[in-house]
């Protein structure tokens, strides 16, 4: 079963997390519960946890985000709400991911990095595609899995056509255009470049989205800037594009994200 650690301050939560939960359909076990960060700090440094989540004032909870940040950058953080109506799909989606990455992958290479790796992944097209409609659903999501993104930070948006898109893609059987999707990602794009997070789509086999997010705790302070940077390292993966792949890819829009947000269907 799971464990957990919350770490709240205020009675209610803590309360509602004690009592009103049924853990063991969480595959879960009633969560160790930390009044303060330091007191947090110290069971995540005795205490092997495979979530943790946190309800505290900004001032209080910035030690453990730091020690989230760089001690366990890996760990999924779930939303604590006061109220059980949405505690409850927060919990929920917390297991959907706990189970993926705890996942018994016998004939597989993956471990638990990269599969949430992969579930980044999924999760950044399927925000690229417009399939999140709630902002708070997303949030959640980044969070659980420690989506290193800036949420309201400005971004670039490009809109991609691939001309021979569909000639490619009947010329690489299964699943090409995923297949295609994490070419790019992996070999050309990139995800994290110099402080920016390239998130790639190949939406139909002709349209792609590539969003240019600025990474947490790194946002630029000029937009002119960071819009060279980006338009730099868009090009030049283009020009790469061409030459390995033998695909001319055109930039047909480029729009400011006011952050994420903007991304919500």
């Amino acid at each position: 079963m799971y464990k957990l650690l919350l770490v709240t301050d205020q009675k209610e939560i803590a309360a509602l997390f004690r009592s009103r939960i049924d853990w063991p359909r969480l595959n879960c076990r009633p969560p160790q519960i930390a009044e303060t960060a330091e007191d947090a700090i110290a069971l995540l440094n005795s205490t092997a946890v495979d979530a943790v989540g946190y309800r505290m004032e900004k001032a209080a909870a910035a030690p453990l985000k730091r020690f989230l940040r760089y001690g366990r950058p890996s760990l999924p953080v779930f939303a604590v709400y006061d109220s059980l109506e949405k505690q409850l799909p927060a919990l929920q989606e917390m297991k959907t991911v706990l189970d993926r990455l705890h996942a018994d992958f016998i004939d597989d290479y993956y471990d638990e990095e990269a599969m949430l790796t992969m579930l980044r992944d999924e999760v950044t097209h399927g925000m690229l595609a417009g399939e999140f409609r709630d902002w708070s659903t997303l949030k959640r999501g980044l969070s659980l899995i420690r989506a290193r993104l800036s949420l309201d930070a400005p971004g670039l948006l490009y809109e991609i056509d691939m001309p021979q898109g569909e000639i490619y893609l009947s010329e690489h059987h299964g699943h090409a255009q995923e297949r295609l999707e994490s070419a790019l990602r992996n070999n050309f794009f990139g995800r994290y470049v110099d402080g920016i997070y390239y998130a790639v789509g190949v939406l139909t086999p002709r349209h792609i989205r590539l969003a240019c997010i600025p990474m947490a705790n790194d946002v630029p302070e000029d937009s002119e800037i960071f819009a060279a940077r980006v338009d730099e390292h868009v090009q030049s993966s283009i020009q790469k594009i061409k030459e390995y792949l033998d695909l001319d890819l055109s930039v047909v829009n480029i729009s400011w994200l006011n952050g994420l947000k903007d991304l919500i269907a």
